[in-house]
């Protein structure tokens, strides 16, 4: 009897801890505190990616603006820099204007033009000036001048204009504007004794061949001792030379 008895016990914690109402709670305590753990990390979560939502959307809108201000920073300085050449090409426009008429310049005629002349093309829509040692293409339709560089600071007293002359010798009056702005600098150069060989009266097939070998200016070769060096130069035989000489005694050389 004792024996047995001494078994029973033994065995009774067992079955208690085993008990399936007593596990079936634990598990329900260890479910509940996983989802409330679960809830919270979720909430951590969402709450997380709605500050990261915000940033970005922050960020997108100040970008945005950086944008938009840099748009308008480059939109107002390309209006005031083109509002400058306007006034610029304004002042100019009446500074030729004024020159012309206090000193009566001549019109598209085959009189010498004088120190501030106008050379008109037959449409009338294009004015060419020389004024304050300058070339001055007008188109008065269009409100519209270009300058050409002073003729006296201009290297070796190049014509030289801006980039805008592309645009207008593309034109219909591209032959016109061409030989009016030659013909007033050559003038300009000729009264202030600083020709170039463009000025002589030479073919243009001469005139490149020279400038082509690096000589621009008519005091290059001024003198037969200067053309001699000329001999020099691929395709320019005796016979160029010669008529190089009369072009330039023609021009008031020797």
């Amino acid at each position: 009897m004792m024996n047995t008895h001494a078994h029973a016990s033994e065995g009774a914690p067992a079955r208690a801890l085993l008990d399936p109402y007593d596990e079936a709670i634990r598990l329900a305590l260890d479910n509940k505190d996983m989802r409330q753990e679960l809830a919270a990390a979720q909430r951590r979560a969402e709450s997380a990616a709605a500050s990261r939502d915000k940033a970005k959307a922050d960020a997108d809108q100040q970008r945005e603006r950086a944008d938009r201000l840099a748009a308008e920073k480059a939109a107002g300085k390309k209006e005031l820099t083109q509002v400058r050449h306007q006034l610029g090409q304004r002042v100019q426009q009446l500074e030729a204007e004024l020159a012309r008429k206090e000193n009566a310049p001549a019109e598209k005629t085959g009189e010498d033009p004088g120190p501030h002349a106008t050379i008109k093309s037959d449409d009338g829509a294009v004015i060419v000036q020389l004024a304050f040692n300058q070339v001055h293409i007008h188109e008065p339709d269009r409100w519209y001048m270009v300058s050409s560089k002073p003729l006296d600071k201009a290297e070796k007293h190049r014509m030289i204009f801006c980039g805008l002359i592309d645009g207008i010798m593309a034109g219909e009056h591209a032959t016109f504007i061409k030989g009016a702005i030659h013909r007033l600098a050559g003038h300009w150069r000729k009264e202030n004794g600083c020709q170039r060989i463009e000025d002589l009266d030479l073919p243009g097939r001469v005139v490149n061949q020279l400038e082509d070998a690096g000589y621009e200016l008519l005091s290059e070769i001024d003198t037969e001792g200067k053309r001699k060096s000329l001999a020099g130069i691929k395709g320019i035989g005796p016979a160029t030379i010669q008529k190089i000489a009369r072009a330039v005694r023609k021009a008031g050389g020797k």
